[in-house]
Order: structure tokens, then C-alpha cells, then sequence
């Protein structure tokens, strides 16, 4: 986790250690699902979605870990989700945005998966050539995430991630809570 905030300096060895044992698990607990989520972005693309749809397969995501408050479901798709994108694997970005979409058709989800879904689903979209969706979609995961008072330094992370992907317009728009100042 601090070589994901800080400069990635895995080693090709650590990595493969990583790969040896999640290769060898047969059992999956919360510490395994942590550790994935955390590590996915250093393994080959491959690799990283294998071991999702071996989770999916299994079902562990959806049987043991959605009462959760982490909410171990979201934080997985969202992280490949947005290693894809790095990627530019939109083809499966697209899959796992609309697994998780019909997933939470039908369960309850707070503000801030709320807001994350959106966001997923703008972002994807975007990028696959419909901007006009894409921003609206955005636009929404920013106001809700701005009328609920979420920690200002979420929406600055934000606007600095979805800098590499849109115009300065479009992120202006996109950011531009004035007119819900009065709300």
C-alpha cells in the first residue's frame, strides 16, 4: 500500500512472490482480497484479470464480503476498473463497469458508491467516444460527492486524475458546483 501512494519500486521478484501465492491460494480471505486490491496494478494485465474472474468464478465477492462497510466488491472492480483504463482495455473496462452496475441494481449502495459508480461509468464511457454521457455522468458523481461535504482533498484527487483524460473545459464544467452554492 505505501509503494502505491508513494513511487512504485516493486521488484520483478517481489512481484513473482505475489503471483506464487496468489496462484496457490485455495482459500481466499479478506487479507487475500486487501493484498489483490492493493498489488493488481503491478502485475501484467493478464495476470490481474485471471485472478478477478477466478474471484468472480467462485463467488467470493458477492457471498461473504458484501456486508462489509469497506465494501471489498466495489474497491476490487474499482481498482481494475481503473487499471484497464490505464491499460486502455476499454473492451473489458466496459464489462466490469456494467457487471457492477447491474450488481447494484439490486443492492443497496451508499452516497459514496453511488458517486464511484458514476464516476466509473463516465469515465469508461467517455473514453470510449461518448463524451456527452461520459461528462454528464461525471458531472454527477462530482455534485453528489460535493452536496454530501465529502472531504475537499476527494474531489482535488479527483480533478487531478481526470486532468490526464479530459479537456481544461471539461473538467471546468464538470467541477463547477456555483449554481448549487444555494443548496
Amino acid at each position: 500500500m505505501l509503494t502505491i501512494l508513494g513511487n512504485p519500486l516493486v521488484s520483478q521478484t517481489e512481484i513473482r512472490t505475489l503471483e506464487e501465492h496468489f496462484n496457490t491460494i485455495t482459500n481466499w480471505t479478506f487479507f487475500e482480497l486487501y493484498l489483490y486490491g492493493h498489488s493488481l496494478q503491478f502485475f501484467d494485465k493478464n495476470m490481474a484479470v485471471n485472478l478477478f474472474k477466478e474471484l468472480f468464478k467462485k463467488g467470493i465477492f458477492y457471498d461473504n464480503f458484501r456486508s462489509d462497510s469497506f465494501s471489498m466488491l466495489f474497491y476490487i472492480h474499482n481498482n481494475l476498473i481503473l487499471y484497464l483504463i490505464d491499460q486502455k482495455d476499454l473492451a473489458n473496462a466496459h464489462i466490469l463497469v456494467d457487471s457492477l452496475s447491474r450488481y447494484f441494481e439490486h443492492h443497496e449502495r451508499d452516497y459514496y458508491h453511488t458517486a464511484r459508480l458514476f464516476n466509473l461509468q463516465g469515465l469508461v464511457t467517455y473514453l470510449s467516444g461518448d463524451h456527452s454521457l461520459g461528462l454528464k455522468l461525471l458531472r454527477r458523481a462530482n455534485v453528489i460527492t460535493f452536496l454530501c461535504n465529502h472531504r475537499s482533498g476527494f474531489l482535488e484527487n479527483e480533478h487531478n486524475y481526470l486532468t490526464r483524460f479530459l479537456s481544461a473545459g471539461e473538467l471546468e464544467t464538470i467541477f463547477d458546483f456555483s449554481n448549487l452554492e444555494a443548496l
